[in-house]
């Protein structure tokens, strides 16, 4: 028989079943997958999505605490996805090593230790602050420096770096600022070095080493930085990956980006047990990269560039939307489903997708001559 469908699913077909497989099965298949012209796609991916949302609403609750990391799941991390949030709640990592490297727990975990970061937060116990002197006395706990392998030396110099005068004194660091005539001033001195990274990547706050079933280990870190992570020889690029859609585009690409915003979304659903059709959820991936970077789908990104004056009125703050519209002579052509249900006209799908032209002028009259004949 002759297949319709295309080479390389053809191929794959073959790949996946042999090459006995039933073709008319895939010729079936195939011809099922196609979308009929005129079909509201976009409100039947809306619809599947919004469905499944409203499960998550409810299960949220029973999902939690199943994953080794607090990592956001059910409808949080729905909102952070369609709405391509800048700052996650919790950013991951899972980062593969180069084969040299994965076989290895030692290995692993010295490169565990070495990505985690370190901050001098972590190693201070208590600070004062002298207003008269001007000066902030950070006290450090020796057990805490010694395990993380540093000196009050090493951090004097760090602290030097930034033109700021230090002395030490016995398990302590006492740093001078003549500028700081204020307690706000001081406090803000010693917030900024209590966030000074010491050692490790910035962002990487927790590791956690994984092992698969053929003794092999990756990671999972609790904070992200893909850019620096990418640039370490042991990590294996073409696997590592964050689940900051973001931070993905900006680093790897929009297509990248794209991608795993299908598969976020897809594990999201399955994590409590709720199935929706691939197609749906990448043509929503789709509409949120097709101009090249993420947008979210709310009334700061695609919502919000929609043409229509109703249908950007419909999503979010209304009356906003038609006072602009009024103040600027803004026209809508009715070509979306919302504004066209909200004037109560046929929406342009399906049937009302398409118009019906008589073109043969010359039989309609001589239609009307033949009635004039048969009446006189």
């Amino acid at each position: 028989m002759k297949l319709d469908v295309p080479k390389k699913y053809v191929e794959k077909y073959i790949e996946k079943y042999g090459k006995d497989a039933d073709m008319d099965k895939l010729q079936a298949v195939y011809e099922r997958s196609l979308i009929t012209p005129g079909e509201d796609v976009g409100v039947i991916a809306a619809q599947s999505l919004g469905e499944a949302s409203t499960q998550l609403t409810l299960r949220t609750k029973h999902a939690a605490g199943i994953a080794a990391l607090n990592t956001t799941s059910g409808l949080p991390r729905m909102v952070e996805i369609f709405d391509a949030k800048k700052e996650i709640s919790t950013p991951t990592m899972k980062i593969y090593l180069k084969k040299e490297y994965e076989g290895s727990k030692q290995k692993a975990t010295e490169f565990a230790s070495k990505i985690m970061e370190i901050k001098a937060g972590d190693v201070i116990s208590s600070y004062s602050i002298n207003i008269k002197r001007r000066e902030v006395t950070l006290l450090f706990d020796k057990e805490a420096i010694k395990s993380y392998g540093f000196t009050l030396k090493d951090i004097e110099k760090l602290l030097s770096n930034m033109k700021l005068d230090v002395d030490i004194n016995d398990n302590s660091l006492i740093i001078k600022d003549k500028s700081a005539d204020s307690v706000k001033k001081l406090i803000k001195l010693r917030n900024k070095i209590v966030g000074l990274t010491l050692s490790g990547v910035k962002g990487i706050s927790r590791v956690i080493i994984n092992e698969t079933d053929d003794k092999k280990y990756w990671i999972t870190t609790v904070g992200s930085n893909l850019k620096d992570i990418l640039k370490m020889e042991e990590v294996d690029q073409s696997r590592t990956m964050t689940n900051d859609i973001i931070e993905t585009a900006e680093v790897l690409g929009i297509e990248i980006a794209r991608n795993l915003i299908i598969e976020e979304v897809s594990e999201t659903l399955e994590n409590v047990g709720l199935a929706v059709d691939i197609r749906h959820i990448m043509l929503i991936a789709d509409a949120m990269c097709f101009s090249g970077e993420v947008k979210g789908v709310n009334r700061y990104g695609i919502t919000g560039e929609s043409s229509s004056i109703l249908a950007r009125a419909s999503f979010e703050v209304p009356l906003k939307h038609l006072v602009n519209a009024s103040l600027e002579h803004d026209t809508d052509e009715f070509k979306y489903v919302a504004n066209n249900v909200i004037s109560n006209q046929v929406v342009p799908v399906g049937t009302g997708s398409v118009k019906l032209i008589s073109l043969d002028y010359g039989r309609k009259t001589e239609g009307k001559a033949d009635r004039k004949d048969k009446k006189e």
